[in-house]
């Protein structure tokens, strides 16, 4: 494995001197330029782990993540499921009162459907948010009424209100808080998605209303649809229209439909019955005693079977790879397919015989050639996704599988230590984005077997001397400390990297999970510790410090002048002042506004930095005095002068953030002679003839502006 990381190369107590700490890794003996060689590394760092989180955390398909601001804390939503969305959308049948629904919800923007279990509420729901323009988002059940109404009042005076986007989508499905749901409540919900033309449909049980004047919002839902039709349907959109009448016209299909569809059937019992004749069917030697065994074993056990027919191994490696990168490249997912397999191969099977020679041989050989993708796809209930830029990537239709697929492989199979030397393989791919989604699949394994990967991969690689392998270490821990009853151990493994002066490889790693460990409100704690750890002679713990502050504000830029602040009190002690201007530049050089994002509108691309530094006052003056020693200080002044070349070239071509570029600037100089003599000889080398690419607005304005202060 490259790096000499499998288990058993990266294994170690955590105790003693490092040995892969070298004298050699004082700050200024070399490394600082590549920790600030990659302009907006740190914010497409974080961009990837918050989709890789998805796999794990089961919220949200991996590039459909929104996150809102809610009170001031950040909170997922859960797109609804692409599954539900697909089935619904070419499968619906018709329950009788839908029309009635689709007309109120038109009219009032909420629509709230009652009914007893079983009618196809869920599904009637799905089908009336499908023609919103924007995304819809299902809501957990445990909502509470009048927090909601809150949180989506655009207009709250304490600026709480989430904000809605344009012609977006909520279903609540039988919410627990129904019998609080009031007449005034119902009228703030409603005003907050009529202003915002969104829409909401709640689902609720024939006994829910407990309030009179919300009856001018309730549809009742009386019958369940057609059943036969909901398989009818289901199986033309599957076969087509063809194959699915040749289908129900068979003697002991049709058996099958009256046994399961009788008069106490549900909505939920004929779509179960209708996948479970796909599946059946799609195989190509349909048994249906193995569908009415399936139909009595369903629920829980429904997963377990589907993980059960795919005996193939290249279609078990495809699915495990496809699990750890769901979302990602097809070729991506395709190559560590076969990284799996590869190392399968070496697995040999007995043979029965008695010969020595003939006792054991290989695992037969995949054919690459005998399944077409997109046979593969319907086997492993995924499907194909057009990312912009990124080309075809693939993704488990149902949110939930990429976490259960990894889960059953880890419990069911002898195959731990295989997977853990795949993971630690695909940590050292040359792609980020898998790397950054293999070490979230292995955090994804903490809670289940924490104890056992300490030992094995943890202990080790986060005293690696390859950066990736700590950085793994890092991710992992940051996505199984939301585990509450695993958080106190792996605070207190953290602890002791962070304390142990004799491993700074460790404490490099600590650095790096401190400044992941945000979510939970422990991040002005955090910047506290990485502040202290600043005095530690080491351009491995001042890079990982560096990228810490940067993945701190990449999560909320709104701790920009605590993060700011520590680094500009770091100033003042020598032994900490040279990892400070490294912290610095590796942020203003990896943290870059996504102009995606409804409140950066506008300004996509910038330096993060310079753009707080114009909406937020109390960013101008650290930021200021962190420029003026990171140019004027020898330890410093290359990575900081390749920095300041990155933001004038960004401000070459964009009027208003050269505007802000010189404002920034003209504050730097103003009353210091040696930065403004730094400057006018960087804007001169921006012109050089020698220059492949000259910023001649740039330079040109940088001039006047350091004219003017000699003036």
């Amino acid at each position: 494995m490259p790096g000499g990381g499998t288990p058993e190369a990266a294994s170690g107590s955590g105790h003693g001197p490092d040995p892969a700490a070298h004298d050699d890794d004082r700050i200024g003996t070399g490394g600082e330029d590549a920790a600030t060689g990659r302009f907006g590394a740190g914010s497409q760092r974080h961009g990837h782990l918050r989709n890789a989180f998805a796999n794990v955390d089961g919220d949200a398909v991996g590039r459909d993540k929104y996150v809102f601001l809610l009170g001031g804390a950040r909170e997922r939503l859960r797109p609804l499921s692409p599954v539900l969305r697909e089935r619904i959308q070419n499968a619906y049948e018709e329950a009788p009162g839908y029309d009635e629904a689709r007309v109120a919800l038109a009219k009032q923007g909420m629509a709230i459907l009652r009914g007893a279990d079983g009618l196809g509420k869920a599904a009637t729901a799905v089908r009336l948010l499908l023609p919103c323009r924007g995304p819809v988002y299902h809501l957990d059940s445990g909502v509470d009424f009048a927090s909601l109404a809150d949180r989506l009042d655009t207009s709250a005076a304490d600026g709480s209100g989430m904000g809605i986007e344009a012609g977006a989508g909520f279903l609540l499905d039988r919410p627990a808080d129904a019998a609080n749901l009031r007449g005034e409540i119902f009228d703030r919900l409603q005003t907050a998605l009529l202003d915002a033309n969104a829409v909401m449909v709640v689902t609720i049980a024939d006994t829910d209303v407990a309030d009179s004047e919300l009856l001018t919002g309730v549809v009742d839902l009386t019958r369940p649809p057609v059943l036969r039709g909901i398989v009818r349907r289901y199986l033309r959109w599957r076969f087509g229209v063809r194959e699915a009448e040749r289908m129900l016209a068979d003697a002991e299909v049709e058996a099958l439909l009256a046994e399961h569809l009788d008069a106490n059937a549900t909505c939920g019992s004929a779509a179960d019955l209708a996948t479970a004749l796909h599946d059946e069917y799609q195989s190509g030697e349909p048994d249906l005693h193995r569908i009415r065994d399936r139909m009595a074993r369903k629920g829980v056990e429904t997963f377990a079977i589907w993980a059960g027919s795919l005996t193939e191994t290249f279609t078990r490696c495809f699915s495990l790879a496809l699990a750890v990168l769901n979302g990602l490249p097809q070729e991506d997912i395709t190559d560590a397919a076969r990284m799996l397999e590869r190392r399968l191969d070496a697995v040999r099977v007995h043979t029965g015989s008695q010969d020595p020679a003939v006792r054991y041989q290989p695992l037969p050989a995949h054919d690459p050639l005998a399944l077409p993708m997109r046979k593969l796809l319907a086997r492993l209930r995924a499907g194909r996704v057009d990312a912009p830029g990124t080309g075809c990537c693939l993704e488990y239709q149902d949110p939930d599988y990429p976490r259960q697929v990894l889960a059953h492989a880890w419990s069911e199979y002898p195959i731990q230590e295989l997977l853990l030397g795949w993971l630690g393989e695909l940590v050292t791919d040359r792609s980020d984005e898998v790397r950054v989604y293999a070490a979230v699949a292995l955090g994804g394994l903490l809670p289940t077997a924490f104890p056992y990967l300490n030992r094995r991969v943890l202990a080790g690689w986060a005293f690696h001397q390859d950066e990736r392998f700590r950085e793994a270490v890092a991710y992992a821990l940051s996505i199984g400390a939301g585990d509450p009853e695993l958080r106190p151990q792996i605070d207190v493994l953290v602890a002791e990297w962070f304390a142990d002066r004799s491993r700074p490889l460790g404490q490099a790693t600590a650095a790096r999970v401190y400044g992941l460990l945000s979510a939970s409100g422990d991040a002005e704690q955090n910047i506290t510790r990485l502040a202290r750890l600043s005095a530690v002679d080491s351009i491995k713990v001042a890079v990982a410090i560096g990228n810490a502050y940067t993945d701190l504000l990449a999560d909320d830029y709104t701790r920009a002048p605590l993060v700011l602040g520590a680094l500009r009190t770091g100033l003042a002690p020598p032994q900490t002042r040279p990892t400070c201007l490294l912290a610095f530049l590796i942020m203003a050089t990896g943290l870059v506004i996504d102009g995606t994002q409804p409140e950066f509108e506008g300004y996509d691309g910038w330096p993060a930095l310079l753009f707080l530094s114009e909406v937020r006052a109390e960013v101008r003056d650290p930021l200021v005095l962190l420029w003026r020693e990171a140019l004027g200080q020898p330890i410093s002044h290359r990575q900081a002068q390749q920095t300041l070349r990155n933001w004038a070239a960004l401000a070459e071509t964009d009027s208003r953030l050269r505007e802000t570029f010189l404002n920034m600037l003209g504050a730097l100089v103003h009353g210091d002679g040696r930065s403004g003599r730094i400057i006018r000889r960087y804007a001169a080398e921006w012109t050089d003839r020698d220059e492949l690419a000259p910023l001649p607005l740039t330079a040109w304005a940088v001039n006047r502006v350091l004219d003017r202060e000699k003036e």
